[in-house]
């Protein structure tokens, strides 16, 4: 494919032929798609490409995935008729979802549509853009709304006073009576920080994530908040974004600091290989002259080096218990609000501070 074409294009040409290709019966003696890292190969493409026409495909109905064995053609005159629920239901995401984190989105939907697909059930998705045209959403609709930023929130907002059945895939701290499933993203950072002050860690900073973004705020809650519980006094917070450059560029100026940390907690685990990356530069290494904690447990924190410490996000969990909670409200039943707690993954790029190792 031409390097000049966007994303949006090409995800969509490769999911024309794989559309095309079904039809015609291409993987019929299996019926089973190849890995995506072969059809990226194939195509040209970056695997989350794949991964987009692959859900598209999913979503329509001509593909299933099967955890832990693969994406299988389904054969149209054996699908079941979907179960009736009392409302229909849909989902809604942000229209640059596809952009804006290629972990996140892809494990959640997959969570979300297994569930449904479990069941025999069907959720129309858009974009938040299309909720005012006329037609789009069926009154009653039950509508799962992932929330990124603090605008989200009078969207769920107006859509419940609307009539609508909302449930929030994120931290709702709104005023309605609107239900949500989240990640305890504050625990999971104070948790972060309970590791390293058992290390013998006093100045720890910490990397933040998007301004406004729900998930960088409920973290950057969760680390001032163990601050306060370990009454440290040295605790500099920077950084403005979840990416590598964000965490390189900050990292760099807390280590041009006099008295530098010696351990980050990060709002991300791409901003904590960043952070990785300007220790190195700088002639150091981590986690002996700092100690560096990410947040997600994207696959990449299994593979760089050394192995990163950081705080498992259960996205594909998310994404069920979402579909779990719309299908109790599309039934009309009552929905609580759900907290998965995350998880400290210990590897190997947090250890006690050099002055804690000199006095063993």
């Amino acid at each position: 494919m031409n390097p000049t074409e966007t994303p949006t294009k090409k995800y969509r040409e490769v999911e024309q032929v794989l559309r095309r290709e079904i039809a015609e019966g291409k993987w019929s003696e299996d019926g089973c798609l190849p890995a995506a890292q072969e059809l990226a190969k194939r195509f040209g493409v970056a695997n989350m490409t794949i991964r987009q026409a692959v859900t598209a495909l999913v979503e329509e109905g001509l593909l299933v995935r099967v955890q832990g064995k693969g994406t299988f053609i389904v054969e149209q005159e054996r699908l079941p008729e979907a179960p009736s629920t009392r409302y229909p239901m849909a989902m809604l995401v942000p229209p640059e979802w596809k952009w804006v984190d290629q972990y996140y989105f892809g494990e959640l939907l997959d969570g979300f549509q297994q569930v449904l697909q479990a069941g025999g059930h069907r959720a129309s998705r858009h974009d938040y853009d299309v909720v005012d045209t006329p037609g789009v959403l069926e009154p009653g609709t039950a509508i799962a709304c992932i929330l990124l930023e603090e605008p989200h929130l009078e969207l769920v907002e107006r859509l419940r006073d609307q009539g609508y059945r909302v449930l929030a895939v994120n931290h709702y701290t709104g005023r309605r009576s609107i239900p949500c499933v989240r990640v305890n993203d504050n625990q999971g950072v104070e948790d972060a920080v309970d590791h390293l002050v058992a290390k013998g860690h006093e100045r720890i900073g910490f990397l933040r994530g998007v301004p406004a973004n729900i998930d960088a705020t409920d973290r950057l809650r969760g680390f001032r908040a163990a601050v306060r519980r370990h009454n440290l006094r040295f605790t500099p917070e920077m950084g403005d974004d979840f990416i590598e450059s964000s965490g390189y560029e900050a990292a760099q100026r807390l280590l041009s600091s006099p008295n530098p940390p010696t351990a980050l907690v990060c709002a991300s685990d791409l901003s904590a290989i960043g952070a990785i990356r300007a220790v190195r530069d700088r002639g150091l290494s981590v986690p002996h002259d700092l100690s560096v904690v990410g947040y997600g447990n994207f696959s990449v924190a299994d593979y760089v080096i050394p192995r990163l410490t950081t705080i498992r996000q259960p996205r594909m969990e998310l994404g069920s218990a979402a579909a779990e909670m719309l299908i109790r409200l599309a039934n009309d039943e009552a929905v609580d609000d759900v907290i998965l707690p995350a998880e400290l993954m210990i590897r190997e790029s947090a250890t006690r501070p050099v002055s804690v190792l000199a006095a063993v």
